[in-house]
């Protein structure tokens, strides 16, 4: 993507962003050239991801772990959800509960890079029907719903919706700061984004992936 067709993304999410009534940063700058990750690695982010937000609701660790293992995901797994599999479940914070609960917004994001869902409204939470696109472990479902995925969005489809939410965390976080209180939800603005960051970027580590704004 040449510069001059990033400053008009840019600027065509600003416009979008003004029709909205959210406050946005002109000079903000424009994102880095994608370097999209594998159908192959994202599915497997999207596979760990559906199961451990099991834990959240109460599923056995060893259970998750054992199926994770079952369908030789353990790859996919970084350093930090490593260490949560080696717990009980009663020794989890609710920092790592919370967390865990809020991989289901990054999870969201992915569906739609993945055309599992058609759009990533930031007014509206990942959806109600989300629990039946996706493997159901508590049933003992396979792998499959995630396994059959064939095609991602294009390198500019997935750049326009990441500087868009680039663009959107920048109001949340700057209304914070003013101590005002922002017209969407800054977490979930932020795990799509996340999300989004890590798929465009293969040298990045789901565990430290740069947020700035």
């Amino acid at each position: 993507m040449t510069e001059k067709q990033k400053i008009k993304v840019r600027e065509l999410n600003n416009q979008i962003i003004q029709n909205k009534n959210y406050r946005f940063n002109s000079w903000l700058p424009v994102l880095e050239d994608p370097n999209t990750r594998s159908l192959e690695e994202i599915k497997g982010r999207m596979s760990v991801i559906n199961a451990l937000i099991n834990i959240s609701f109460e599923a056995p660790i060893s259970y998750i772990r054992k199926w994770i293992e079952k369908h030789n995901l353990t790859s996919h797994l970084s350093n930090w959800e490593n260490e949560i599999l080696l717990k009980d479940n009663e020794e989890l914070t609710d920092y790592e509960l919370n967390s865990l609960r809020w991989y289901l917004e990054g999870l969201w994001a992915l569906m739609w890079a993945t055309k599992m869902i058609a759009d990533l409204d930031e007014n509206q939470w990942c959806g109600e029907n989300m629990a039946i696109m996706l493997p159901n472990l508590e049933q003992e479902e396979d792998n499959e719903k995630i396994d059959q995925l064939s095609e991602l969005r294009t390198d500019d489809e997935i750049y326009n919706m990441l500087d868009l939410y680039y663009r959107f965390h920048w109001y949340c976080v700057d209304e914070r700061i003013k101590g005002v209180e922002a017209k969407i939800n800054e977490g979930l603005v932020y795990e799509r984004r996340k999300a989004l960051e890590w798929l465009m970027n293969k040298e990045s580590d789901w565990d430290d992936i740069e947020m700035g704004t």
